[in-house]
């Protein structure tokens, strides 16, 4: 059964109305304008804004002995919040196939990745191997999305040597086959569900230590810092997705319609986030004992009060004025909430990793907020690096809805070929890489019209067929019967793998700290849940040697270690595929970036006159190629 292909083919009706891709876009102009971004010369206003960062480094550098150590905690809570939060909106949206996540996605995932390394750079509150799967999630799904667009990058860098040497190694073999297609659609899928497991666990994860260390004993703070965490991650695309719009000059792909759904969703999750706080205000004043109302009034009117009113008046309250549809799509508005709020909800973090009451809140926390200030310029710092050597936006996921959404988007017939018309034509001689054997290659308007061409060619004496083109192609690799399985297994067998070897060593570990070896690991697991005493005056690494193997610490890293045992199964098999869907006829970089059909000799006698005749004998909307060459020895590989 053919997959459902992103987006629908016959998606041609713009969402509410908007469109989500600009109406000129074509697979040509999307690739010309990514790639010439990453190539074009560094101007004067990328070198500012690396100089700009240096400051805010160099302070952080100078201020992080000095900060308190109680706020290093809350920072890394924070980036995890925006990692687990960025992570999660990409997932999701790459699970459901929504067609505006295009322009947004790789930004997502970039900010997945740089925010979860740098959560690295603090004393984490959660388990290392917690942290650890959602750094690898990000890597895994930022670097497989990138396969495509690193191979248009290869073929374009063509004159600058150092560059095309780069790409050509990163692209690990790349060249667009309907298997490879195949397997980086699923891979993608599975890298996306991988994340959200990672990023729910690291969540959870962090709730634990926060309801453990301090105060917050209530069941709804793991659904809280869930939501606030994709609220976080959203105003973070946000600002990001405006200043990449207006500095890249990408309106055509982050159109008005990016506007105005990332408001909808700030202005979503902004209500239940406020929800969960109010519910937590109100059964407090309810139902709550003097404990509870002790820290409610701490919170309020407090020492806790500052980062409290923060949290609602910067990171919660300003979500609101996206009730008003002129604010929400508005590029400038969108983009300076979004920042506030994603700043305005790290107070919360510091909320949930006090110790205590300090008597001192309010300079604690500006002294936390300089301090974070300085990794903020080394997220910034990063953006620019890697927007230098990858596009700031999917080539290929774009070129898909543009196919889908413009008519005219498809990739026209080269100038050597000849013209498309309903009558025969002849077969033109084209050079081909040394040491293949020769074949045809023919050149179609649309992945359908190669699939029906593969269909009228295929039988008992069939040659071998291959088809090659710009993005996806589901139908024409049913229509090549074309399969990939390895995915999962290897997925699969590599999450067993990771909580298996997770649940190994944390059993030999206690058994080895036990004065009774392996007969304590049996009591271990009914010892009563209880917070180490040498815990009682700061927030050192948690999670030591000897902690208890009870299910409710060990079941959420043991989830994270199978989520990332996942990601390298899933990684080595995706790896595989492509490596294997390079082999056989390649058609030249000269034909990048169109759908191609490759016809090479399979046993039975090859009669390229046959095989033409057959060709044009298809209907012209139905299987007839545009163009129709023989290859012959003598052009060198790319």
């Amino acid at each position: 059964m053919t997959e459902r292909t992103f987006p629908p083919a016959a998606e041609t009706v713009p969402l509410y109305g908007a469109p989500v891709i600009g109406p000129d876009e074509t697979v040509a102009s999307i690739a010309a304008a990514l790639a010439g971004s990453v190539l074009a010369p560094a101007g004067r206003l990328w070198w500012l804004a690396v100089a700009g960062t240096l400051v805010p480094i160099l302070v952080w550098a100078g201020l992080r002995s000095a900060a308190p150590a109680v706020f290093g905690p809350a920072a890394a809570a924070w980036w995890i919040g925006l990692a687990a939060g960025c992570l999660l909106i990409s997932g999701l949206l790459l699970l459901a196939g929504v067609a505006w996540r295009c322009g947004i996605g790789r930004l997502t995932q970039t900010a997945a990745l740089l925010c979860a390394g740098l959560a690295a750079l603090y004393p984490v509150p959660v388990h290392p191997v917690s942290l650890g799967a959602l750094l690898l999630a990000s890597l895994g799904l930022w670097a497989a999305a990138l396969l495509p667009d690193l191979a248009v990058l290869r073929d374009a860098a063509g004159p600058d040597r150092r560059r095309a040497r780069l790409y050509r190694a990163l692209s690990a073999g790349w060249c667009g086959s309907a298997l490879q297609w195949l397997a980086w659609e699923r891979a993608c899928r599975g890298f996306g569900l991988l994340g959200i497991l990672a990023a729910v666990a690291v969540l959870i994860d962090l709730a634990l230590a926060a309801a453990l260390r301090t105060d917050r004993h209530d069941t709804l703070l793991p659904v809280a810092l869930l939501v606030e965490a994709v609220l976080s991650g959203a105003g973070l695309i946000a600002a990001l997705a405006m200043t990449l719009r207006r500095g890249r000059g990408l309106d055509g792909l982050i159109t008005g319609r990016h506007l105005d759904i990332l408001g909808r969703l700030l202005l979503a999750f902004g209500l239940a986030a406020l929800y969960c706080h109010v519910t937590e205000i109100v059964t407090a004043l309810l139902y709550g004992d003097a404990a509870e109302r002790a820290r409610l009034t701490r919170r309020l009117l407090g020492d806790e009060a500052p980062a409290f009113w923060i949290l609602m008046l910067a990171g919660l309250l300003p979500t609101q004025l996206f009730w008003i549809p002129a604010i929400r799509r508005s590029a400038l508005a969108l983009g300076l909430i979004g920042a506030l709020v994603a700043i305005g909800l790290g107070a919360d973090h510091v909320l949930a990793t006090r110790i205590g009451a300090t008597g001192a809140a309010l300079a604690d926390l500006l002294t936390a907020g300089i301090a974070t200030l300085g990794s903020a310029g080394l997220f910034v710092l990063g953006l620019l690096l890697l927007f230098r050597l990858v596009p700031p936006v999917g080539i290929a996921e774009t070129r898909q809805l543009a196919l889908a959404q413009n008519a005219h988007a498809a990739p026209r017939v080269p100038e050597t070929a000849p013209d498309a018309r309903p009558g025969p034509f002849a077969v033109q001689p084209l050079a081909q890489p040394p040491g293949q054997p020769p074949g045809l290659i023919a050149i179609f308007a649309s992945e359908a019209g190669l699939a029906e061409a593969a269909r009228g060619l295929s039988g008992p004496r069939a040659p071998r067929l291959d088809a090659f083109g710009p993005v996806p192609m589901p139908e024409a690799a049913a229509a090549l019967h074309r399969e990939e399985r390895s995915l999962n297994r290897l997925a699969l067998f590599g999450a067993f793998l990771g909580f298996a070897a997770f649940l190994a060593i944390r059993i030999v570990g206690l058994a080895g700290d036990m004065p009774d070896g392996p007969a304590s690991v049996a009591a271990l697991l009914a010892r009563p849940l209880s917070w180490p005493d040498s815990w009682s005056t700061a927030w050192p690494t948690p999670w030591p040697a000897a902690w208890p193997l009870s299910w409710a610490m060990a079941a959420v890293p043991a989830l994270s270690a199978a989520a990332a045992g996942g990601v390298l199964g899933l990684a080595v098999a995706l790896l595989s595929v492509v490596r294997a869907g390079r082999a056989g006829c390649l058609p030249p970089s000269a034909l990048a970036g169109h759908f191609v059909l490759t016809i090479e000799p399979s046993g039975a006698p090859f009669i390229p006159a046959a095989l033409a005749r057959r060709l044009n004998a298809l209907p012209t909307d139905a299987g007839r190629p545009l163009a129709l060459y023989g290859l012959a020895a003598g052009e060198p590989q790319r």
